[in-house]
């Protein structure tokens, strides 16, 4: 069986929809509840589907141990494989199919399996996700990773010190480390939001603006040197560099509250070389 597990921080109805999506390609569904609000919970329970579970936290307890409260409610029952959405992303038709059959592959040990990406925005495939069948790849989001019960037995689950940012960087490249081979799978797309995704101008062109938030930032430029300690350089690194780098000039130039996002980012650097868990 494949469990979906989908996590939710101050949902919109938007997250019905796609939670019904997924639920067309799966038999169970979990939605971890990061905003146990009246209102978020109201919305959830508008599904009326006895086949998804709410699981409330506490609190907002992170994207780790959110998805990992999914996870463990999934394997519990006895799923074979989880697959785990945030509530940006939208399930595409026959995208299960796709990655099981990418999963099958035995000419090597396939870690974790997810679609390519295309931007929800404006429908645009990126440069990087554009391709046939499946290849290797370091590093996956999380949202649309499926992961088979024997990998997760095997690397574990998410690390929650991590809270946010970069805790598909760190599952993925655990899974690498352990002897797996995580792919991308070039025959489906993934509708993906990035942060707020708000449009704006930079030097006369139209862009997309993730305004990602002082705490966001801050998580990015911490555990991007957290998991920089914990597994050194290589392809993964240099990708996300390059990535930071675009970003950072967007920030800089076109988004709001800049003084307060640059000074998260070197907290971020600093806590992320006092970080002794590594």
């Amino acid at each position: 069986m494949v469990a979906g597990v989908v996590l939710a921080y101050h949902p919109t109805d938007e997250i019905l929809g796609n939670i019904r999506a997924l639920r067309e390609q799966v038999p169970r569904v979990f939605v971890v509840n990061n905003s146990p609000d009246a209102a978020s919970r109201r919305l959830l329970d508008s599904l009326g589907d006895p086949a998804v579970t709410v699981l409330d936290q506490a609190d907002n307890v992170g994207v780790a141990a959110g998805f990992n409260a999914g996870m463990r409610a999934a394997l519990d029952e006895g799923a074979d494989n989880v697959w785990i959405f945030d509530q940006d992303s939208t399930v595409a038709p026959g995208m299960l199919d796709a990655l099981l059959r990418a999963q099958d592959r035995e000419d090597i040990a396939v870690g974790i399996v997810g679609p390519a990406l295309r931007a929800a925005e404006t429908g645009n495939v990126y440069d990087a996700d554009r391709g046939q069948g499946s290849a290797p790849i370091d590093a996956l989001i999380s949202s649309g990773a499926l992961f088979s019960r024997q990998l997760l037995e095997t690397i574990g689950l998410h690390d929650e010190a991590l809270f946010i940012d970069y805790v598909d960087h760190d599952i993925s490249l655990r899974a690498t480390r352990a002897g797996f081979t995580n792919l991308k799978v070039y025959d489906t797309l993934l509708d993906h939001r990035f942060g707020d995704s708000v449009p704006g101008s930079f030097f006369g062109r139209r862009v997309y603006l993730s305004n990602y938030s002082p705490l966001r930032q801050y998580y990015m430029s911490r555990n991007r040197v957290i998991l920089a300690r914990r597994f050194g350089g290589g392809r993964w690194l240099r990708d996300d560099i390059r990535y930071a780098v675009r970003a950072w000039v967007k920030v800089i130039v076109c988004e709001r509250d800049r003084p307060r996002k640059i000074g998260a980012f070197f907290r971020g650097l600093r806590d992320g070389l006092r970080y002794r868990a590594v």
